[in-house]
């Protein structure tokens, strides 16, 4: 679809126009650009809608990228609302596009973001001094346990900015004479994929040290 400038014209050139028997001018002719949108890792995002006027002249394909055709003036201005898919969030600002004749070169390409509104938070568990098989929760679940040498990876997803709260569950009897007690680690879901580590050092209660009983005989006077 065609964006076209519209510009007031007075009834005095129209008039000027009219008496002296001359054409105006015929419009410049239309031009393409092209729209780009991509997420905050700069993956193309499809099914994107650029609208202009609240009418949608055109969506992105599974490239992210969109053509439109400019009519108007050369160098008027045009505002474009994106309207990211499900699962994305549209930028609050429109995007601006001018009509340039750029000649055989290459078509202007303007690129604009939708970013995702949910995120991977990788959390890699290290529990030294535990033991293993100690179990991870979350929101008071199991998600996996620590190996022998008290690792774990855990995958959390959730909306950019929240908050979660893991926890190093202690209570089995096998584990009462460590510390500190079912540790809690509190993460926040960043507004990128991105790795994180939940580290904990455990202490063992020490051994009671075992009495020495003194034999005790005769005394020899």
């Amino acid at each position: 679809m065609k964006l076209r400038f519209a510009a007031p014209v007075s009834a005095a050139i129209l008039g000027a126009i009219a008496l002296g028997g001359c054409k105006p001018p015929p419009p410049p002719a239309p031009v393409t650009v092209f729209v780009r949108v991509l997420d905050e890792s700069k993956a193309p995002v499809g099914n994107a809608e650029l609208a202009s006027q609240s009418q949608v002249i055109s969506r992105t394909g599974s490239d992210g990228l969109a053509q439109i055709t400019v009519a108007g003036r050369e160098g008027a201005t045009y505002l474009l609302d994106v309207r990211c898919p499900p699962g994305y969030r549209s930028p609050e600002a429109p995007l601006e596009i001018r009509r340039l004749d750029n000649g055989t070169a290459a078509p202007p390409e303007y690129v604009t973001r939708c970013n995702r509104l949910r995120h991977k938070l990788v959390v890699n568990v290290k529990a030294t001094g535990a033991g293993g098989s100690l179990p991870v929760l979350y929101l008071g679940k199991p998600l996996t346990r620590t190996d022998a040498d008290g690792n774990a990876r855990v995958v959390l997803e959730g909306d950019a900015l929240e908050r979660i709260d893991l926890q190093l569950d202690t209570s089995d009897a096998a584990f009462a004479k460590i510390h500190p007690q079912s540790p809690t680690g509190s993460f926040e879901i960043p507004t990128l994929d991105s790795e994180t580590s939940f580290e904990v050092k455990f202490t063992q209660d020490k051994k009671p040290p075992k009495k020495v009983v003194k034999k005790t005989g005769p005394v020899a006077m």
